[in-house]
């Protein structure tokens, strides 16, 4: 759940470097490490500069244009790549066995693939799962890390908000996966439509569970699931970009009815957007509008 020693060393040699340049500049500690190796800034010096650094673009330009550490060129991209850094509150919420899940506080909310740098993230906290921290998020070698420094609020959460989480999470991931690169996708337009169909594959799977409990019989259950998916197929995947089910518009579906209306396909509908609601998958408001255009179908 962390970077490589390799990937780590490299990290800081870029990391202080930049840092360096930013005590230059502002002149906000009186000594900076002549080595630049992790540790030997205190923390509260490195936050100092890191804010700093953050909060003022033109540092990061500057530095790109002058090359003040003469970094070679793909350190230099790294660098770059920096302008494209999440900043901002997350609830880390799950430790996987290949990174750790940092979820977005605001909607639509985002699961992020975030790879520690010397440990763990949730070693580098000290803190029980799930917890809030504020954090900046960096592209680095094609992965997601942060540039070491967490804000964390050692707050308990009781079941409801843990609960609120899980079903966040699971959301997050069935609608558009677990992100693991901050810089623009480069899966050709076949992969991402193979993604996206097998995002919406299994949320048929559970919708398809959920019509069986309900008591709906084998025959309808497999003939409400194949309109989904055939609207799916139809209205969302073949755009560019391919769209999934979550991302379904009321006139996505106007359009789908106006050619593929049966009073089958509108309970299909139907039944298809009450399992979004009832499982906690969407709003009350996203649901109403399409609601709406079934009634009026």
């Amino acid at each position: 759940m962390r970077l490589s020693p390799e990937q780590v060393e490299r990290f800081y040699h870029i990391w202080f470097a930049l840092l360096r340049f930013v005590n230059e500049q502002r002149q906000l500690i009186s000594e900076f490490p002549t080595s630049g190796e992790e540790g030997e800034l205190s923390t509260s010096d490195e936050l100092q500069l890191r804010d700093a650094l953050w909060a003022d673009e033109s540092l990061l330009q500057q530095f790109l244009a002058t090359n003040p550490a003469g970094l070679g060129v793909q350190d230099l991209a790294v660098v770059e790549s920096w302008q494209a850094r999440l900043t901002g509150s997350f609830f880390v919420v799950r430790a996987l066995k290949t990174s750790t899940v940092f979820l977005s506080d605001y909607p639509p909310q985002h699961a992020y693939a975030v790879l520690g740098l010397l440990r763990s993230v949730e070693e580098a906290a000290g803190l029980p799962l799930p917890f809030y921290t504020q954090a900046v998020l960096l592209p680095f070698e094609g992965r997601i890390t942060y540039d070491g420094l967490l804000r964390s609020y050692n707050a308990v959460f009781g079941p409801g908000i843990r609960r609120s989480l899980n079903e966040s999470y699971r959301n997050a991931v069935e609608r558009e996966g677990l992100i693991t690169s901050l810089t623009p996708s480069e899966l050709s337009l076949n992969e991402q439509r193979t993604l996206v169909q097998d995002r919406n594959a299994k949320l048929l799977q559970v919708f398809r569970k959920h019509l069986v409990k309900t008591g709906l019989s084998l025959k309808m259950t497999e003939e409400h699931t194949a309109n989904i998916a055939a609207f799916a197929q139809a209205m969302l995947t073949r755009e560019d970009p391919p769209r999934g089910l979550f991302d379904m518009t009321v006139e996505d579906v106007q359009t789908f009815l106006h050619t593929a209306r049966t009073k089958t396909t509108i309970t299909s509908f139907k039944r298809f957007i009450r399992f979004l609601l009832e499982t906690g998958r969407m709003k009350l408001e996203q649901t109403q509008a399409l609601q709406e255009v079934l009634k009026q179908t």
